[in-house]
């Protein structure tokens, strides 16, 4: 990747590669994920994102290269997530969602890069959450939901993405939440718990996004819950929570719901 930037099918193909590589959750796997993040992985995915912008399937691999080489929750998970963030992630990520609107897979693999890089909850996760609405991931994710409302990994890529996006309680946290309401975050979030109301990963990412876009105790949080009742979310909670009821992410989630409504 490093010898031959220009060479699209070079830059596809070994991202497909990092991708496959750095898939897995166990301790081997996580292990891979950062000898290739210590072996420059970061930085080559998203060179290879910048050099070919207008190529669907470098966006596709880069992103999902990117998604897997960030994924995981522990210290060197955060650690990694910070360094993809340094090399420029955020903006090609974003990027690739805002050329690519009708390509469902780049947009699959785009929002969860996204959901990746900002996760966590302390200051620099807070950062690169604020450095993703600052370069429109807010916007890019409801139109990722609005444009592919029958692809389930969309569904549930894109509202853990809005999730972790929207997540803080500091004032520019709330803003951010507001901005995802304004957009039609709230919207979209409902329409994806009644699009696939058996897919329980949906259900599960659905009703957290919901609940971080309509948290708050302002009038403004006030008026996000009205709207989302009116739009259909307390029938939308509790038909996810009625059709899957061995599930206790998404029993927790949904409870979380119905309380705040009430």
């Amino acid at each position: 990747m490093q010898a031959h930037p220009q060479v699209a099918d070079v830059q596809q193909n070994g991202c497909c590669a990092m991708a496959n590589v750095c898939c897995g959750t166990d301790a081997a796997g996580l292990a891979r994920k950062q000898r290739a993040a210590d072996a420059g992985a970061f930085e080559a995915i998203v060179a290879a994102l910048q050099a070919h912008p207008q190529d669907a399937g470098v966006q596709q691999q880069g992103c999902l290269a990117l998604g897997n080489v960030c994924s995981g929750t522990d210290a060197a998970g955060l650690a990694r997530n910070q360094r993809a963030a340094d090399a420029g992630a955020i903006e090609v990520v974003v990027a690739a969602l805002q050329v690519h609107p009708q390509v469902a897979v780049v947009q699959q693999n785009g929002c969860g890069a996204m959901a990746n890089v900002c996760l966590g909850s302390d200051a620099a996760a807070i950062a690169r959450k604020q450095r993703a609405a600052d370069a429109g991931a807010i916007e890019a994710i409801v139109v990722a939901l609005q444009a592919h409302p029958q692809v389930a990994v969309v569904q549930q890529n894109g509202c853990q993405a809005m999730a972790n996006v929207c997540s803080g309680t500091d004032a520019a946290g709330l803003a951010r939440i507001q901005r995802a309401a304004d957009a039609g975050g709230i919207e979209v979030a409902v329409a994806a718990l009644q699009a696939h109301p058996q897919v329980a990963v949906v259900q599960q990412s659905g009703c957290r996004a919901m609940f971080n876009v309509c948290f708050g105790s302002d009038a403004a949080a006030r008026a996000r819950r009205q709207r989302a009742v009116t739009v259909g979310a307390t029938e939308a909670v509790a038909g996810a929570m009625q059709a899957h009821p061995g599930d206790a992410a998404v029993q927790r989630r949904g409870q979380r719901l119905r309380d705040l409504f009430a």
